[in-house]
């Protein structure tokens, strides 16, 4: 096996919750991206961070884009998860949403939902760190989705 499979491999023993980051472009296009490279980053100011491989199709519309949401799945969105890890810019034609005050795509439902301006980008590797600063937040009470060791997982009890 070579070194970048053992990496990987090994990265995928820590176990996350699976995002969707969602965003509109000028001309209110919807993007979406399925992401687990979600953090918090500052309580004050409230920052998330999230990142974007330099590779992906919706790569411009998440540089450009003044705001964007970070869509927090739960259990039973994991055909959600799989649908925006495909890089079809149709991926909203079947999807219901909402629209913020920002024209940013939510989706209902989820576990929770952050509402970002950008805040900074950083260029780093072969992925972009995108930094956000929540406007507004919701969130509640379900199980969430997790993805470990490269398949989706479940909490024990």
């Amino acid at each position: 096996m070579d070194e970048l499979k053992k990496f990987r491999q090994c990265l995928s023993k820590f176990a996350t919750g699976v995002t969707v980051v969602t965003c509109s472009d000028d001309d209110g296009r919807p993007y979406g991206i399925t992401a687990n490279s979600f953090s918090s980053v500052s309580l004050e100011p409230r920052l998330i961070l999230w990142n974007v491989a330099k590779v992906s199709n919706s790569l411009q519309a998440f540089l450009d884009a003044e705001y964007f949401a970070i869509n927090i799945l739960a259990s039973d969105q994991q055909q959600l998860s799989s649908h925006f890890a495909n890089s079809d810019h149709t991926l909203f034609d079947s999807v219901e949403i909402l629209r913020s005050e920002e024209n940013v795509p939510l989706i209902p439902g989820t576990l929770g939902c952050f509402e970002c301006r950008t805040f900074n980008i950083h260029e780093c590797g072969d992925h972009y760190i995108i930094i956000g600063e929540i406007v507004r937040f919701e969130a509640r009470d379900a199980e969430p989705l997790l993805f470990f060791n490269g398949k989706y997982a479940s909490l024990a009890s």
